[in-house]
């Protein structure tokens, strides 16, 4: 009795899980967001429409623990749709999202939560995003210290370090992720949706607790992920262009969030952010890469395609 008097006044974390076709993996996803230990959570999953055993794995897993919610969609409404439904559907005073192939370690809701509650002018906080790859960890995700008096000091330093983008799997109040929602059907969405709510407030990582995340999923190479939002193929060549131009958008006129900055602020914001978007050396690569490759696939062209390709990683390209 004691124990669930406790639970009850803590307040509700929820965790949200979009997913689709990952029957392979949406347990252990869930069995780690249960497994907190923080006891007073929710775990909300929405289904975009899987047919795979998705469906099946989560009603079972909702029938077994009263915790979990499952919703699911008759027919697949795409990444940004699914995950917008997912933000209105939470509950909690705090809310994070957890990739349906992704898991985290017991503590993680507990330790984001306590440095939220013990720092007042943070909106975000994640643990180490540790990326794994046939089972072993690669390396770890960039450790975010974003706490710049200034919004647009936070937005330009988390632009100029962002990559895989893990502070997205952070911990926040839910009225910070909605007031940044929607995320939109673009190319770099999460990376607009992490940048309005750094504008509401500070942002750390945490190295005494994680996130694992598999690098195998949507966000693997800019051509799956434009084929997964449905985008123009051509988008996958300038990858950085295209983030760059919805980073001056975003910014510029079309986030309400922006507005209470002084136009000429906001307008030296959308330039200066849509600057640090833009990895140069990433873009070469992939605007130069497809016509390498096909030159390395014809008769003697080998030889040019692994010099180009050494001359790319020396240079830290093909990224």
């Amino acid at each position: 009795m004691a124990e669930r008097a406790q639970q009850t006044s803590q307040p509700l974390v929820s965790i949200g899980i979009p997913t689709y076709q990952r029957a392979r993996t949406i347990r252990r996803a869930v069995d780690s967001a249960l497994a907190q230990s923080y006891a007073n959570i929710e775990v909300v999953i929405c289904d975009d429409g899987s047919n795979d055993a998705t469906e099946m794995l989560c009603r079972d897993l909702s029938a077994q623990d009263t915790r979990v919610r499952y919703l699911r969609s008759s027919t697949n409404l795409g990444l940004a749709a699914n995950h917008n439904r997912l933000f209105t559907e939470t509950r909690g005073q705090y809310v994070m999202m957890l990739c349906d192939d992704d898991w985290l370690e017991p503590t993680y809701v507990e330790r984001c939560l306590r440095e939220l509650q013990a720092h007042p002018d943070h909106v975000l906080v994640c643990g180490t995003a540790r990326y794994i790859q046939e089972g072993k960890q690669v390396r770890s995700g960039v450790a975010f210290q974003l706490a710049q008096p200034d919004p647009a000091e936070r937005i330009r330093a988390y632009l100029r370090a962002v990559d895989e983008n893990g502070l997205l799997y952070g911990l926040m109040p839910r009225t910070a992720l909605l007031a940044a929602a929607p995320m939109r059907n673009v190319l770099g969405n999460d990376w607009l949706l992490v940048m309005a709510i750094l504008s509401q407030g500070k942002a750390r990582t945490l190295q005494d607790t994680a996130i694992l995340r598999e690098l195998d999923g949507t966000s693997a190479d800019f051509a799956k992920l434009t084929a997964t939002l449905g985008l123009p193929r051509w988008q996958a060549r300038v990858p950085h262009l295209v983030l760059a131009s919805q980073v001056l958008i975003d910014i510029g006129w079309r986030t309400p969030l922006y507005r209470n900055l002084a136009l000429s602020a906001r307008a030296r914001l959308a330039m200066t952010a849509a600057w640090s978007t833009i990895r140069w050396r990433s873009l070469a690569w992939h605007m130069t890469m497809p016509a390498f490759a096909a030159i390395g696939g014809r008769a003697r062209g080998g030889l040019i395609w692994r010099a180009y390709s050494g001359l790319a990683r020396r240079l830290g390209g093909g990224g």
